[in-house]
């Protein structure tokens, strides 16, 4: 990351965490100016996932950081990581893999070993060139209009591609998860989202707790419609654990820090 980069993805954390940050004290933090605090989150402002009020930076309640994939991709790397570490232990030899363009599925350029001897399909770009250096793993790219915001291919021919080519097994996650409900803010994710769950045999939801409580636009999905859901961070509150449970979600928590 650059520092630029760096400065964003600690502002970003600081949001997720607090709900709110105070611009004058997180410049303090990070040695810079208010007004360097500022250019570096106008494009959050401008969006509308961020508010600006008398020298706060606030979530609001579309929070959602597809926009800023860079920033996200440094987020809850060690709850990202053991969601991977664990959830990639359900692969089969010669099964077709379905992985969705999230931070989290990501991190299956660590543990590449689930992955061989098998086909991948993907949306990711950082997936396909990462993937297709292994001999061992066949990877399809689903091609499509690259979003350079997601980091993924989107759009028509990307959604004709995943409707085309069936799989064994889907992991996926979302960047905001409020109940059991799974959210999404991006339409072209969205729309790719729900075929690689129609297409699929199974589906495991995989996300960090950072994620929790949080809502967006679009409702994607339930956790109910997965085989499995993983969850990974410091805690789960007792407030989500009872609705889940309530609901007879099938999940597993990884206790980590973030």
């Amino acid at each position: 990351m650059d520092i630029k980069e760096q400065r964003l993805s600690f502002i970003v954390n600081e949001i997720i965490t607090n709900g709110q940050v105070d611009i004058k004290s997180i410049a303090k933090k990070l040695n810079v100016s208010q007004m360097t605090i500022y250019r570096d989150v106008d494009d959050f402002i401008s969006s509308g996932v961020v508010r600006k009020e008398k020298g706060v930076l606030k979530s609001s309640d579309s929070f959602s950081l597809e926009y800023f994939h860079d920033v996200r991709a440094n987020l809850s790397l060690n709850a990202k990581n053991k969601l991977v570490e664990e959830a990639g232990k359900l692969i089969k030899p010669n099964s077709i893999v379905a992985l969705d363009d999230s931070t989290t599925c990501i991190q299956f350029l660590n543990f590449q070993n689930y992955l061989e001897g098998t086909t991948v399909i993907t949306n990711s770009f950082k997936l396909v060139m990462g993937l297709s250096r292994n001999p061992n793993i066949k990877v399809i790219s689903v091609g499509g209009r690259f979003q350079k915001t997601t980091g993924s291919f989107v759009g028509l021919i990307t959604e004709n591609t995943i409707s085309q080519v069936p799989s064994n097994i889907l992991f996926m996650s979302s960047t905001s998860l409020d109940g059991t409900k799974l959210y999404t803010h991006d339409e072209d994710v969205f729309r790719f989202k729900s075929l690689f769950m129609q297409n699929t045999d199974q589906k495991y939801y995989l996300v960090d707790s950072s994620k929790i409580g949080k809502k967006s636009l679009n409702i994607q999905a339930d956790l109910n419609e997965f085989d499995k859901c993983f969850f990974a961070g410091p805690k789960l509150e007792s407030h989500f654990l009872s609705k889940i449970q309530k609901k007879k979600i099938n999940y597993e928590f990884f206790k980590v820090k973030n």
